[in-house]
């Protein structure tokens, strides 16, 4: 058994994203200033809709009813869960095969993702079987209440699988992330599976 552990984000390097696709369906909703600024779709800010439901802050049905009452025509609620859904864009299968080589090899796999309740049921309607047969334990965002590149995500989730800082390895496409994971708690760092790949 290999005795080092591998954390991965999910959107971005495990699923691929439909930013375009997520924004194009809210335009028929809301205004650009709403998308980016209240919404929070390319606006990194804590004050979003987006951040403080990825924190667990709002509810679904608070995260919901207010983007309903900013949509600038009539809008189902249904319509707003299936725009928020477009920003998954699926898990290709060659990733999937390289998850399981890396846990038939012995690798210990973990999830650790910024993301919220509609993002995750929808992801394990699609997923279940997978995530929970390859990844030993999860960690997110909107349910321990702090979101990368917040420390304190990485620390709560280095004390929970017992990380030493050499033998950790963390895959994220976000530099500011990878950053933050090297600096508090030391873990190395890449940016994409495939580069994961040739450093084992």
């Amino acid at each position: 058994m290999i005795d080092r552990n591998i954390v991965f984000d999910f959107g971005g390097v495990l699923m691929q994203h439909n930013r375009p696709g997520c924004l194009q369906a809210f335009r028929q909703l809301m205004s650009d200033d709403d998308i980016s600024h209240l919404l929070g779709l390319g606006n990194d800010s804590r004050d979003t809709l987006r951040y403080r439901f990825e924190v667990g802050e709002l509810s679904t049905r608070c995260f919901i009813d207010s983007v309903l009452g900013h949509c600038r025509t009539a809008a189902t609620e249904q319509q707003i869960i299936d725009a928020w859904n477009t920003i998954h864009a699926g898990i290709p299968d060659t990733v999937w095969t390289q998850i399981r080589q890396l846990r038939n090899r012995g690798y210990h796999l973990y999830l650790m993702s910024n993301t919220d309740e509609l993002h995750w049921e929808h992801t394990l309607a699609q997923y279940r079987e997978p995530i929970e047969e390859l990844f030993e334990d999860i960690f997110l965002s909107f349910r321990i209440g702090c979101a990368k590149p917040d420390k304190q995500f990485f620390e709560t989730v280095d004390r929970a699988i017992h990380a030493a800082p050499e033998p950790t390895l963390f895959v994220d496409d976000t530099e500011v992330n990878r950053l933050a994971a090297q600096q508090s708690v030391g873990w190395q760092t890449c940016a994409t599976v495939s580069e994961l790949m040739q450093k084992i």
